[in-house]
């Protein structure tokens, strides 16, 4: 079910020419060619840190196309729900697509459209690197929680060598934005960093794992293209021509060269997870 839509603005900050379409057409990529590999290996890591109870009320934050609710919701099971939110409204759109049976609602982390003590989770797959106001994004998620109620993140980083050849190829043929959207991805990857943001918003029982997630992905010139398509960048590589295309591809084959195994690709960034409590305090939920 999909409630509260409302207009989403364009990260990349080019304008394309019908944007509901474009961004619609990003996120059904971002569902076929990027949850698998991917998305979903690094939101089940989350969603089992998180310990998730029958019957639990759970929040996805920045839920994307859902996939961390989806798994959520065989935690809850039917005694409990899940509910997605997404800055992006064609990613809730094809996120009620693949799972009508679940909320979802369009808005961002730092202005929460739901009331306090609303979740006793909150899960955060992926999403929290790109959050403006990570303080205030905080200060929600901890208002919408039950007393005692559970927070659990996941953020990558540092950015793996695979993705660093990648870069270094966006950054030559595409330019400096088309580069700093990969850096952006892999930005949150200190555990002092995330630690003190978590306690400075209240929470308490903090508790960080950074482990390397092994992911296997397709060729690279099948997988650049697919996580390019995926992604805010489809918008900055819909300027270049066929010969920069060419260009850019033989690019990104030579350098992901050595992270070729078999008929794929290997990485293996590194995930972290940070898992706290809302304080429980006398008198509320």
């Amino acid at each position: 079910m999909r409630t509260d839509v409302t207009n989403a603005t364009n990260e990349t900050g080019h304008a394309p020419s019908n944007p509901s379409q474009a961004m619609l057409r990003i996120a059904e990529d971002y569902e076929r060619w990027f949850v698998p590999p991917i998305g979903t290996p690094s939101a089940r890591r989350v969603v089992d840190a998180a310990r998730i109870d029958a019957g639990d009320r759970v929040l996805d934050l920045a839920c994307g196309t859902g996939v961390a609710a989806r798994l959520a919701a065989e935690h809850a099971g039917p005694t409990g729900s899940v509910v997605g939110v997404d800055a992006n409204p064609a990613m809730v759109e094809v996120a009620d697509r693949a799972a009508p049976e679940l909320e979802w609602h369009t808005g961002v982390a730092e202005d929460l459209p739901f009331d306090e003590a609303s979740f006793d989770v909150v899960v955060c797959s992926l999403g929290f690197q790109f959050f403006a106001d990570k303080p205030a994004a905080l200060s929600e998620i901890a208002r919408v929680l039950a007393s005692d109620g559970r927070v659990a993140l996941g953020t990558p980083g540092p950015t793996p060598p695979l993705m660093v050849a990648i870069d270094g190829a966006l950054a030559d043929h595409v330019g400096p934005e088309a580069s700093g959207f990969v850096h952006a991805v892999f930005s949150v990857h200190d555990r002092e960093q995330v630690t003190g943001l978590l306690g400075a918003a209240g929470f308490v029982d903090v508790e960080t794992d950074a482990r390397p997630l092994p992911l296997r992905v397709p060729p690279p010139a099948e997988f650049f293209w697919q996580y390019v398509h995926s992604t805010p960048l489809a918008m900055l590589a819909a300027g270049l021509d066929d010969d920069a295309r060419a260009a850019l591809e033989r690019d990104v084959v030579e350098r992901c060269r050595p992270f070729v195994d078999g008929d794929g690709a290997v990485m293996e960034p590194n995930l972290l997870v940070a898992t706290a409590r809302r304080r429980r305090e006398a008198g509320q939920p």
